[in-house]
C-alpha cells in the first residue's frame, strides 16, 4: 500500500470521475448483517439511470433521474431530493455510483481513504473509520474503467461481477473477442 498523497489523489480521481461512464450489466452481491442478496443490475452512470432485479424472485427496482424517483418492486416508490442522490441509492447499485458510498471522508461518511495500491488491472483503497482508527475496510475498482468491484467493511460487503472489457486493441463482438492485427 502506498500512502503517498499523489497516488491516493490519482486513484480517488479515477473512481469518483466514474471512469468513462459507459453503460454496463453486472451481478451485484450484497452481504449485510449476515444475509446475502444477489441482483442483476443494468446501469448507465453517465445518464444516472439504473435497474436492479433481485435474484431469484425477479422484483425490480429502478431510478428515474427526471423525477428523482426510486421505483420500488414493492410499490413503495421514493422521491429523493437532489442532495440525496446518489446517497440513498440501494446497496445493489452503490458500486456503480461511487459517491453513494460512505467512504470519501465527507461529513456524513463513516470512512476515508488513507492509502492506495495499484495492482495493474485493479486498484484498492485502504479505508479507515472516521471515529475509531483501529477499524479498516477496503474499496477495489477496475483501474482502467474506474468501475467499483468490491467494498468490504466490518458490517457489510458489496461485490460486482461483470464481464471484463476487452483490452485496448481488441474487439468484443459479444460472443468472441479477437485481437486487432
Amino acid at each position: 500500500m502506498d500512502t503517498s498523497s499523489e497516488l491516493l489523489a490519482i486513484a480517488i480521481g479515477k473512481v469518483i470521475g466514474g471512469g468513462r461512464g459507459v453503460p454496463y450489466e453486472a451481478v451485484s452481491l450484497c452481504q449485510i448483517n449476515g444475509r446475502v442478496e444477489q441482483y442483476s443490475i443494468a446501469v448507465s452512470p453517465a445518464a444516472f439511470t439504473w435497474s436492479a432485479t433481485r435474484m431469484p424472485d425477479g422484483g425490480t427496482d429502478s431510478f428515474d433521474p427526471n423525477t428523482l424517483t426510486i421505483r420500488a418492486a414493492d410499490g413503495h416508490d421514493r422521491v429523493l431530493t437532489l442532495d440525496r442522490v446518489p446517497r440513498l441509492f440501494p446497496e445493489s447499485v452503490q458500486l456503480a455510483f461511487p459517491l453513494s458510498l460512505p467512504i470519501w471522508g465527507r461529513h456524513m461518511d463513516q470512512y476515508h481513504p488513507v492509502a492506495a495500491e495499484d495492482r495493474g488491472t485493479y486498484t484498492t483503497l485502504l479505508l479507515r473509520h472516521r471515529e475509531d482508527p483501529r477499524i479498516f475496510g477496503s474499496f477495489t475498482f477496475e483501474t482502467r474503467s474506474g468501475v467499483g468491484t468490491s467494498l468490504v467493511l466490518p458490517t457489510y460487503a458489496l461485490k460486482l461481477e461483470r464481464e471484463p472489457e476487452p483490452e485496448p486493441g481488441e474487439h468484443d463482438f459479444g460472443f468472441v473477442a479477437g485481437h486487432k492485427s
